[in-house]
């Protein structure tokens, strides 16, 4: 639904739904590759990097933002209670479904920290890995670059 909503609004564009885990393009075609709230629901998170860092050209970029599960410290509890409640309760007034929210809230939990993160991308041959996070640690964009040759 999301993919036709965008070819109505965006039609220079040439849209494609493919597997994260085997991408249907060349080696080394696409100077960055970015993705949003992929690799928390893909079943192999080093071999998504290994395909985006594939497709990319030698000094690409691959641009990961995604959800991270809060930090333990003094605002998880508070944090936490935001997930838990607030997040499925602004699902249902705003798209009508509490439940994909819960999903979010769930899968956010269970995902890996942005620097665990790092750690498969680095070992997916990535380099110069580095990350930033937002909204209380939350929220996490990962940023690597294929090596030159």
């Amino acid at each position: 639904e999301m993919m036709l909503a965008g070819k109505e609004q965006k039609k220079d564009i040439s849209w494609c739904c493919a597997d994260a885990l085997v991408l249907p393009f060349p080696d080394s075609v696409f100077d960055a590759v970015t993705s949003g709230y992929l690799i928390r629901n893909v079943t192999d998170i080093h071999r998504a990097f290994a395909e985006q860092m594939r497709t990319a050209k030698p000094g690409g970029k691959i641009v990961c933002l995604d959800t991270s599960p809060p930090a333990q410290n003094l605002l998880r509890p508070f944090i936490l209670l935001y997930l838990k409640l607030v997040i499925p309760l602004l699902g249902l007034i705003f798209a009508g479904n509490k439940n994909a929210y819960r999903y979010l809230t769930s899968s956010t939990q269970a995902f890996k920290s942005p620097e665990e993160l790092a750690l498969i991308m680095k070992d997916a041959g990535l380099v110069n890995i580095r990350f930033r996070k937002f909204m209380f640690g939350t929220i996490s964009i990962l940023c690597g670059t294929r090596p030159s040759l």
